[in-house]
């Protein structure tokens, strides 16, 4: 079960767009939306500078930029997006809370959650390359398309038995959680050794072998479902893959070690 999720979102006008269905997804799966407005700290100071100046996309116009200016449309910004979840919360079973955070968006992903069971979300164009981490973190990340759709069913990437232990305890948890249909996607090479894992748990009838195991290969298995995509956070198909054809995906990072 996803019980928290915390999105940062920014001034943009794509961010304020993609809130309903972010709100969305957290109500259909029960969980309590943070949203966290990112206040750019290198621009506050930017615009404290006096040589600082501002171009006018429309007209062409220069003049100084104001620090005052930008707090106060930062200030109505936020605002807004207080207004919008209030609303939405109106429509739906949604819990939600709105909070200002200074920095940037890659930082406070980095950074571990404020509890165990919060889960960031990301938003990406179907173009964009699926992120890269210098120092992946230690939890799961959310990734939702900005042509995000309702959940239809759960694929998961069931490739090294060991690895993806995790991943498949994920997966069926969440399909049981919205009673959706599960799928377990594993190359056809290496069917015979990795369906045997599965029949303990009762779920050999609900894997789907693949020939092309590529991302695209795996994607296609959905067909024109609104699927979401569990696998691990170091599967080699991330490896410089885009979200084209992704509707939605948990990354799962791996279990932690015990100390000894």
């Amino acid at each position: 079960m996803i019980r928290h999720i915390v999105w940062y979102l920014d001034l943009s006008q794509a961010e304020l767009e993609m809130l309903e269905r972010v709100a969305e997804f957290a109500a259909r799966h029960g969980a309590r939306l943070r949203a966290v407005f990112i206040e750019d700290e290198s621009l506050l100071r930017s615009a404290e500078l006096p040589c600082t100046r501002e171009v006018s996309l429309t007209t062409g116009r220069v003049r100084e930029l104001d620090p005052e200016r930008i707090r106060l449309q930062l200030r109505r910004r936020r605002e807004h997006i207080r207004q919008r979840l209030q609303q939405l919360a109106r429509n739906r079973a949604l819990e939600w809370s709105l909070e200002v955070e200074y920095g940037r968006r890659e930082q406070l992903l980095a950074r571990p959650p404020a509890s165990r069971d919060e889960v960031p979300v990301l938003v990406l164009d179907p173009a964009t390359e699926l992120p890269t981490w210098d120092r992946p973190p230690e939890h799961e990340v959310l990734l939702l398309s900005r042509r995000f759709r309702p959940v239809e069913m759960v694929l998961a990437v069931w490739e090294e038995a060991a690895r993806d232990a995790p991943v498949l305890a994920r997966a069926e948890q969440l399909a049981r959680q919205q009673q959706l249909p599960l799928w377990i996607t594993v190359p056809a090479a290496g069917a015979d050794e990795l369906g045997p894992a599965l029949e303990p748990r009762g779920l050999k009838g609900a894997m789907l072998p693949i020939t092309d195991w590529s991302l695209p290969g795996v994607m296609a298995a959905a067909s024109d479902r609104a699927s979401l995509l569990v696998l691990h956070r170091d599967s080699p198909l991330l490896a410089g893959a885009r979200m084209k054809n992704i509707n939605a995906a948990l990354l799962v990072a791996p279990e932690p070690q015990s100390s000894a």
